[in-house]
C-alpha cells in the first residue's frame, strides 16, 4: 500500500503548521510498514495551468505521477479567502494531464482531507478540496479534519485532540483500502 500526503501550502520550514501535520501523519502511517511519500508543493515547480499546452514540464509530470502511483492520500492545505491554496487548486488542476489513463484521474483513489484556519472556518476549506478530489473521480473519506489554529498545539506540539483525530483518520483510511 502506498500514501501519498500532499502538502498545498508553499511553507518550506519545518515548524510552519503545514510541514507538522503532514509530518505526524507521515509519521503515523510509517510506524504500521506503509510506503509513504511526503509531496510537499513547495518542492515543485509548478507552472500556471493553461488547458492547451501541449508541453508538460517534467516537476508536473513527476508531481502527477505521485498520484498515480498512490493507494491512499491525504491533502492537507491552509485556508485561504474560504477555499484551498490558489497554489494548490491549480496544481490539482494539472492532474488533467492524467485523463487519458485508464483508470482516467484519480479513480478509486481514496483521499482523506484536512484544512486549518485562524478561526472556525477551516471546513470551507475541506468542502473546496472535496469537490476537486470528486470531480478527479477519488473517493474522499467521510471522517474529515478541520483544524482551528487556536488550539491546534499545546507547549509547541501539536493538542493531544488534532492527533487523535489524525490517528483515526489514518486507520480509516487503511481500512478503506484493505477491504
Amino acid at each position: 500500500m502506498k500514501v501519498i500526503l500532499f502538502n498545498g501550502s508553499l511553507d518550506e520550514e519545518a515548524f510552519r503548521t503545514s510541514r507538522r501535520l503532514t509530518q505526524y501523519f507521515a509519521d503515523q502511517f510509517a510506524s504500521l510498514d506503509i510506503e509513504v511519500k511526503q509531496v510537499h508543493l513547495s518542492d515543485y515547480q509548478i507552472p500556471i495551468y493553461h488547458p492547451r499546452e501541449q508541453a508538460i514540464p517534467e516537476s508536473v509530470a513527476q508531481f502527477a505521477q505521485a498520484f498515480v502511483d498512490s493507494d491512499i492520500q491525504v491533502w492537507l492545505s491552509p485556508l485561504y479567502h474560504g477555499g484551498m491554496a490558489g497554489a494548490m487548486k491549480n496544481a490539482l488542476d494539472w492532474l488533467e494531464i492524467t485523463s487519458g489513463n485508464q483508470p482516467a484521474y484519480l479513480t478509486d483513489k481514496v483521499i482523506g482531507l484536512t484544512c486549518w484556519s485562524a478561526g472556525n472556518q477551516a471546513m470551507q476549506g475541506i468542502q473546496a478540496l472535496d469537490n476537486v478530489a470528486k470531480a478527479l473521480r477519488a473517493w474522499t473519506l467521510p471522517y474529515q479534519i478541520p483544524i482551528s489554529n487556536m488550539d491546534l498545539y499545546h507547549d509547541n506540539d501539536l493538542a493531544d485532540f488534532y492527533k487523535s483525530k489524525i490517528r483515526l483518520m489514518v486507520e480509516l483510511l487503511i481500512q478503506s483500502k484493505s477491504k
